[in-house]
């Protein structure tokens, strides 16, 4: 990558906006499935629950994902749809930047990818599946006593207005 992302760390939307390259400097930055595959599956464990709304995904150049498919588990066994039929762009063989994809907030810890039509025709230099880099952003979730203000403000401002009505 051009510049670092620490997952947890970085801010995904501040980091995006300086459009990090995926950069041809790759050995053990890149995951590859098994030469002469046209589909793979790869489970990521983020840790613990997270709630995530978007992914970005810098697919690979020379093995590109064709299709993807995400799902979301609580428990790394049983695993629901997130976004489906997703088609990552089909990079040149040079430094390129990611495809960021949205999805519904969901509180997760695993998400799967189940990728198909590997690898994408240009430049699709090595028969597989393969990923360039990935990272999740972490969504913002309302804490219970914001929720609960915003409750409170918004029930004084519909009694005043009764109020006004009733005089």
């Amino acid at each position: 990558m051009s510049s670092n992302f620490v997952s947890g760390v970085t801010d995904f939307d501040t980091y995006l906006a300086t459009n990090p390259l995926h950069t041809l400097t790759f050995p053990g930055y890149e995951w590859f499935s098994n030469d002469g595959t046209t589909s793979a599956s790869v489970t990521y464990d983020l840790g613990s629950l997270t709630n995530i709304d978007r992914l970005a995904l810098w697919n690979e150049e020379s093995s590109g994902i064709g299709t993807l498919n995400l799902f979301h588990s609580s428990d790394g066994i049983n695993f629901a749809p997130l976004a489906l039929g997703l088609k990552p762009t089909d990079n040149p063989l040079a430094n390129y930047p990611a495809d960021v994809f949205s999805f519904a907030s969901v509180n997760t810890r695993y998400i799967r990818f189940d990728m198909s039509d590997c690898p994408q025709p240009n430049p699709a230099s090595f028969p597989s599946c393969a990923i360039g880099e990935v990272a999740f952003r972490k969504a913002n979730v309302p804490e219970p006593a914001s929720v609960l203000g915003l409750l409170a403000i918004g029930a004084l401002g519909a009694g005043a207005a009764l109020k006004r009505k009733l005089k």
